[in-house]
């Protein structure tokens, strides 16, 4: 029972980065039944951990990003997200996901920076913008747009969370 679950999980993170790269969201058609499924997957499969361990993998997920989407840091498509995820992978393992995911995150952030100021270099001159340019306000209706979608490195940190398991034995 243990593939069906590293199967489901890595199909959903899957679609999940997918979309989230294309679209810069993550619909309720994705993660609404994402987190059902996880719950009744842990309830019925005789290797599952139990609902009460499924239902706490989702409270953890919810709580872990819903401080910063409601303070503008992310959307609440991660927020669901993770909590679907947690469903499946239980609190502990989506930890472990989560903070890798941010690992990632934070590399791949940098690594845009560094990106962009080298090209801001090479074709204007100077590098990045200058602090003119970053301190004007922007309109209030635009939203920040995310330069990298959170459910691409949260969905690589979740396919080495689940190679890790596989290598333990379950």
């Amino acid at each position: 029972m243990m593939a069906v679950l590293i199967v489901a999980v890595s199909l959903y993170v899957l679609a999940a980065a997918i979309t989230d790269a294309r679209l810069h969201r993550i619909p309720n058609w994705l993660t609404v039944p994402a987190a059902l499924l996880g719950l009744l997957y842990h309830t019925g499969a005789p290797g599952g951990m139990g609902i009460l361990a499924s239902l706490a993998g989702f409270g953890v997920g919810f709580v872990l990003l819903l401080l910063p989407a409601l303070l503008g840091g992310g959307g609440m498509g991660d927020v669901k997200l993770l909590a679907a995820l947690g469903a499946w992978l239980g609190w502990k393992s989506l930890l472990a996901a989560f903070a890798l995911a941010m690992v990632l995150a934070s590399l791949g952030a940098l690594a845009v920076l560094a990106y962009n100021s080298l090209v801001g270099t090479k074709e204007s001159g100077q590098a990045g913008p200058t602090l003119r340019e970053m301190t004007t306000a922007r309109p209030k209706t635009q939203k920040p747009q995310r330069v990298l979608p959170f459910a691409v490195p949260l969905a690589m940190s979740t396919w080495m969370v689940l190679a890790w398991v596989c290598l333990r034995g379950g």
